[in-house]
């Protein structure tokens, strides 16, 4: 190996020896750097070490990754699994290489990434001891003709030091019904059980139109994906066969799907359903709606002096916002519940006309701040400095139905139940029968049939059991009601004394 050796000294001679002292010094330094320098070589380019016992393998996270059921792809690349990852690790005390091979190639439905390279071959990956990589892996699915569901199955092999080790990939896949910025002027019906219908950015019901989506059907859509009506939606499921719709990422139910950092319940992954102004006559009968950024907006008063939207028999959760925002819009809900906001459940903007009755909302959220109460009722429009500019008027019921929550605002009492009203605006409000978690002592006033911050017994609603236990608050609270509401969200019968709240508790 060639070495330049350059040597410079700035110093005062006044002597005639001086070039001779220079030269003598120089020559020596040299002779005493030049082993120095070439031990260091050595040293440096001395080869690093590798373990190639054939005992020596690595250590894998895990011998298998599930997937649940994929969406079929609309186009190459979508859509595709969650992310999921395992480690692999060198546990010895020597370096180690390892060739990591996706067995299925450039054909297969899964896809690699080595420690953020993308690839489906990685030659000689060194792993240095007592550290590890990560792999991660995601599954796309081709289209099957049939309709039917279809297995997928690939690994990724490792060889290291004359050793084969895999890790198995297992996916599901399924044909689809898919939509693409696509709408309808007319009347159609979606009714296939056998494959779920997929929105891709939206699909748009024009004015005159009417999407009636039947019992036992699952609606997917993709992120940013919203249905958006001006005409007519009907949502017509059942008890046994509800309406299903949530994000296009289905493939994460293996996971725990009772806790909000799991994919299988992160909020906002869709935008929701809208209504907009001159949208009439929509119902929503038995649907269970996930994971949307607000699951039920509506923008728009009532068009024929009916309700924009009657909803019964429907469970909301998981929502970034609210599971149902209105805006000066008539709602009638009835056996229904909305569950794990980000801000409030219910949330009446700019006043309107809202008529819960036998609902259940909590107030508790595992994700966000968490400081929003379960209902919100106003009347006023703020600007960003919380000053009033406009007041509208507003028709609130609320009967025989339960709002609360166990969450605490920096230790403190949080109020599940707010109001901000104008009354120089025609005001109507009331509130009967119900279990209220609110600071408000009014709305306990005699006559009016509330509990007041007595513990309903919900079984869990950290896990969106929302039926009651045996010594509930909410029990043979609540009132007949005209028009009758004879059934809970399950179809069991009420009784005379009928429970708050969406289920009625049989003994």
């Amino acid at each position: 190996m060639p070495i330049d050796l350059h040597l410079s000294f700035g110093y005062c001679v006044n002597n005639s020896q001086s070039s001779g002292n220079k030269f003598n010094f120089s020559f020596h330094l040299k002779k005493l750097l030049i082993p120095l320098m070439l031990f260091y070589v050595f040293i440096g380019c001395k080869p690093e070490s590798f373990t190639s016992r054939g005992e020596d393998m690595l250590e894998l996270s895990t011998d298998t990754i599930v997937f649940d059921t994929i969406l079929m792809q609309l186009y190459q690349g979508t859509p595709k699994s969650v992310n999921r990852q395992f480690l692999v690790k060198n546990p010895h005390n020597q370096k180690i290489k390892t060739t990591i091979t996706l067995a299925g190639g450039a054909k297969s439905q899964f896809r690699l990434n080595v420690d953020g390279s993308p690839g489906i071959f990685f030659e000689s990956i060194e792993i240095r001891p007592h550290d590890s990589v990560f792999v991660f892996v995601e599954a796309y699915a081709n289209p099957n003709l049939n309709g039917n569901p279809l297995i997928v199955r690939d690994s990724v092999i490792f060889q290291t030091n004359g050793n084969i080790q895999d890790v198995k990939l297992i996916a599901w896949g399924q044909d689809a019904n898919y939509f693409m910025q696509d709408s309808t002027d007319v009347s159609i019906i979606w009714a296939d059980k056998t494959k779920p219908y997929v929105i891709y950015d939206y699909f748009y019901i024009k004015p005159g139109g009417t999407l009636t989506i039947k019992e036992g059907v699952k609606v997917y859509f993709a992120p940013y994906s919203r249905i958006y009506t001006e005409g007519t939606l009907k949502i017509e499921g059942t008890t046994t066969e509800p309406v299903l719709m949530e994000g296009d990422r289905t493939s994460d139910k293996t996971s725990d799907k009772y806790t909000a950092f799991k994919y299988y319940n992160v909020p906002g992954q869709w935008f929701g359903l809208w209504y907009a102004w001159p949208t009439k006559g929509n119902t929503i009968n038995n649907l269970r709606l996930k994971n949307a950024t607000v699951a039920i907006y509506l923008d728009s008063s009532s068009s024929d002096g009916k309700a924009t939207l009657k909803l019964e028999n429907t469970f909301i959760q998981n929502t970034t916002y609210s599971s149902l925002r209105g805006t000066r819009s008539k709602v009638e809900a009835t056996n229904c519940i909305f569950a794990n906001s980000g801000s409030a459940c219910v949330y009446t903007f700019k006043g309107g006309d809202y008529d819960l009755r036998h609902c259940s909302i909590s107030g508790y959220s595992d994700f966000g701040s968490g400081k929003d109460p379960a209902i919100y009722v106003s009347n006023r429009l703020r600007d960003d400095f919380n000053r009033v500019i406009e007041t509208y008027p507003i028709s609130f019921r609320i009967l025989n139905s339960i709002v609360y929550g166990d969450t605490l605002v920096k230790g403190d009492f949080k109020d599940e139940m707010v109001f901000d009203i104008d009354n120089t605006q025609t005001v109507t409000i009331t509130r009967s029968n119900c279990v209220f978690k609110t600071k408000n002592a009014s709305l306990g006033q005699a006559g009016t049939g509330n509990i007041l911050n007595k513990n309903p017994k919900w079984k869990d609603m950290k896990k969106y059991f929302f039926n009651l236990d045996t010594l509930s608050s909410a029990k043979n609270i609540g009132l007949g009601l005209s028009p009758a509401v004879g059934k809970d969200i399950l179809g069991n019968n009420r009784d005379s004394k009928p429970d708050a709240g969406a289920f009625e508790r049989i003994e």
